[in-house]
């Protein structure tokens, strides 16, 4: 029979080493955390520094997290060794339970009376709930939103109380089931890599030595997987960590990356808050999908850096743009932005900037008019309509669109003669 323990507030496991005593999960006993939230976390407490504060024996033991805010706190202080936290997924009644053990070694010992919060827990296919101080799941090759490519699952590694926080190589145990990785996910579970969220720049980042800036790589077989290999400095420990395809990153950001559309041309800026050297490559696209390196450039010092690029021949109709960024091996790419070249639609320009919900629509000399606008998505669906009346001149109008999904849409506009402009926006 397996023995279940209910965690409603905390327990305390208190631990002595040198007594040989450790809390022993054996022949797959269960601990279930439950109840946890940001005002009231739950604590599963192990009082030995010893990497020993743990124990599994033979068919081993399961703690259920399920929820940001039901913690494992494991007071490490100054010691090194291997910490393995027994996760376990999901519920009891739950089918398609799996182990998901999360190791940390701890190779360099941190400074101070340190502990360590670990928790993890399933989201739905939208990677909801986001874990806090999460604000987007940007896509780092042209897809806005990255949900299919990234596991339905976060994991929580916070280091507390350390004056300098311990260097440790990190292994994600992780449930390779349909229900957390795959459909609707795109994602390999042979293909994965761990990224955490760096909540003082908001973006997702890997190490400046792996591929498209993700760390690890897979091990173990099927119903018994890991990302490991996650080398990591006390600079890494930001608290929230994922797993992301390696072909489709979660992005490095930038500060912001904008279009304008300058007598036939497009002018590109951008700018990136960059501590070393970095090549960037303005890769250019007539659909979206396939892109093009059409100029290189390169930031340098040790402090923002404002650029700009002007597409001297952009394409009639819609210009995709985005930048792949290089910094010591590391290749990401920035969201995409859409902009039309100049002498197309008769002086009307329609943009969205980036990271915004608004449609911007531009004319330039011309006369008294009546628009109908539609906001559409890729299927063709109605989102949103409206009339805009332009007087002589130049008009400029600015459309706050309802609450959607992000991804592309399209922006319609028909005058009174019947002509029609269409637009391919970011939002």
């Amino acid at each position: 029979m397996r023995r279940l323990l209910f965690i409603s507030l905390f327990i305390v496991v208190g631990i002595d080493f040198s007594a040989q005593n450790a809390l022993i999960l054996k022949d797959n006993p269960y601990i279930v955390l439950d109840g946890g939230t940001s005002a009231t976390p739950i604590y599963l407490i192990v009082n030995q520094t010893n990497s020993n504060g743990i124990v599994t024996q033979g068919t081993g033991g399961n703690i259920i997290s399920e929820n940001e805010y039901n913690y494992v706190k494991w007071n490490v202080g100054t010691s090194t060794g291997t910490y393995t936290i027994p996760f376990t997924t999901g519920a009891l009644s739950n089918p398609t339970e799996q182990k998901i053990p999360l190791s940390v070694q701890i190779t360099t010992a941190g400074s101070g009376a340190g502990d360590f919060l670990f928790s993890t827990y399933e989201t739905d296919d939208n990677n909801l709930p986001w874990a806090s101080g999460v604000t987007h799941m940007h896509s780092a090759t042209g897809i806005v939103d990255n949900k299919d490519w990234v596991v339905d699952r976060f994991w929580i590694l916070d280091a507390e109380n350390y004056t300098t926080i311990p260097s440790a190589q990190l292994s994600f145990g992780f449930n390779d089931d349909n229900t957390e990785v795959g459909a609707p996910n795109l994602l390999s579970p042979t293909n994965l890599g761990a990224q955490r969220f760096n909540t003082s720049n908001n973006h997702w980042e890997g190490t400046a030595n792996g591929l498209n800036g993700i760390w690890g790589s897979v091990t173990g077989s099927p119903g018994s997987r890991a990302v490991s290999g996650i080398n990591t400095t006390g600079t890494d420990f930001y608290r929230v960590w994922t797993l992301t395809d390696y072909s489709n990153p979660l992005p490095l950001d930038l500060i912001y990356f904008n279009s304008f559309c300058q007598n036939g041309r497009i002018r590109l800026e951008w700018e990136s808050d960059i501590d070393f050297d970095s090549d960037f490559e303005i890769q250019r696209s007539s659909d979206g999908y396939i892109f093009t390196t059409i100029a290189t450039a390169v930031s340098l010092g040790n402090q923002s850096q404002k650029n700009i690029f002007v597409d001297e021949s952009p394409y009639n109709g819609n210009n995709y743009y985005r930048l792949k960024i290089e910094k010591e091996g590391s290749v990401s790419y920035s969201d995409v932005i859409v902009e039309q070249k100049c002498s197309s639609n008769n002086g009307i320009k329609i943009f969205a900037p980036i990271h915004e919900k608004d449609v911007f629509i531009f004319i330039e000399n011309g006369e008294v008019e009546k628009y109908d606008l539609f906001l559409m998505d890729i299927a063709g669906k109605i989102i949103y309509s409206t009339t805009l009346q332009s007087g002589k001149g130049n008009t400029q109008f600015r459309i706050t669109s309802p609450t959607t999904a992000k991804g592309i849409y399209n922006v319609l506009l028909i005058d009174t003669k019947g002509n029609r402009i269409t637009t391919k926006v970011v939002l």
